[in-house]
């Protein structure tokens, strides 16, 4: 592949990312790439009958505009989009993506539950050094779960459920009583413990995306230092602190986004839940995105193919 310029639309549930990555002698690095993120909560938009309403539709396609806009002010030499649980579940993903081609021309495919999972490994793979270990990316409306060793992927699965629609069920007002915590903790238990593979693994967890980079970041704004691994007791210690605050007062925890106060508990309890299930030595958050390994894939199968 010729030194070439793409741009990445990921849409998800709780935002709608773009970056534009510069690819040069058939090596692509993600550090440098260029990034836009829009908090569209897209999910907040489904109604009953499991459709993306007109409104929402109208967001995105607004959106995707802009960020065509902006591709073309910087002279990408191509845009793909990709859609994740929100457009995957919605009962008419199908004309919503018709829509999306008719008014901005750009491809856009829908990843499935193993697309969505295997692009966040490779990400994390492409960027650590670990031989075995757990990958974890919750998205707005669902969590992906990987397990790999020897640096390959041994076991995925995609729970239909994520940092919104969780808050939305179990956590969802000013300040979280002690019966939406046992609520949440006693679904989240169950869930996790319908993957087997998940049981005593021991194995380090690697997090992907905003939860992740939220947890990461208040941990360390608390302990004021350059430690990348938390534990599960400082995991614990983090949900703590949020669990007693309300939404409003969450505004003050240094390293959490304004824009994440009101999901961040589920999100963490998922991430306590699962530290506890597999006994996990650490958790640490990797900056890579499914985007990055998605753009990792799109050059390998190029390369292969010429």
């Amino acid at each position: 592949m010729k030194d070439i310029s793409i741009a990445i639309i990921d849409l998800g549930s709780n935002s709608i990312q773009f970056a534009i990555y510069q690819i040069k002698n058939n090596s692509v690095n993600t550090e440098k790439a260029k990034r836009v993120k829009v908090a569209a909560r897209l999910i907040s938009y489904i109604n009953n009958q499991g459709n993306i309403t007109r409104e929402g539709i109208n967001l995105t396609l607004q959106i995707l505009k802009d960020f065509k806009k902006l591709g073309e002010e910087h002279g990408v030499n191509r845009i793909i989009g990709f859609a994740t649980a929100v457009i995957r579940n919605a009962a008419n993903k199908e004309n919503v993506l018709a829509e999306i081609q008719r008014e901005t021309a750009i491809p856009f495919s829908i990843l499935s539950g193993y697309e969505e999972a295997y692009f966040g490994y490779l990400g994390i793979i492409q960027a650590i050094d670990l031989q075995d270990g757990i990958t974890i990316d919750i998205g707005g409306g669902s969590t992906e779960i990987t397990l790999f060793r020897n640096r390959q992927l041994v076991e995925y699965h995609s729970f239909p459920f994520g940092a919104v629609n969780l808050n939305d069920r179990f956590t969802k007002g000013e300040m979280l009583t002690p019966q939406q915590t046992e609520r949440l903790q006693a679904y989240l238990s169950e869930q996790l413990q319908t993957l087997p593979w998940l049981s005593k693994a021991r194995l380090p967890i690697i997090g992907i995306g905003g939860s992740a980079k939220n947890l990461s970041r208040i941990h360390k704004a608390k302990c004021k230092n350059n430690s990348l691994n938390l534990s599960i007791d400082d995991i614990e210690n983090v949900y703590e602190e949020l669990s007693t605050l309300s939404v409003t007062e969450r505004d003050n925890i240094k390293g959490l986004s304004k824009k994440r106060k009101d999901i961040i508990i589920p999100a963490v309890q998922i991430i306590s839940n699962l530290m506890d299930i597999t006994q996990s030595p650490y958790f640490l958050y990797c900056t890579q995105s499914v985007r990055d390994g998605f753009i990792y894939d799109l050059l390998e199968k190029t390369n292969n193919a010429s």
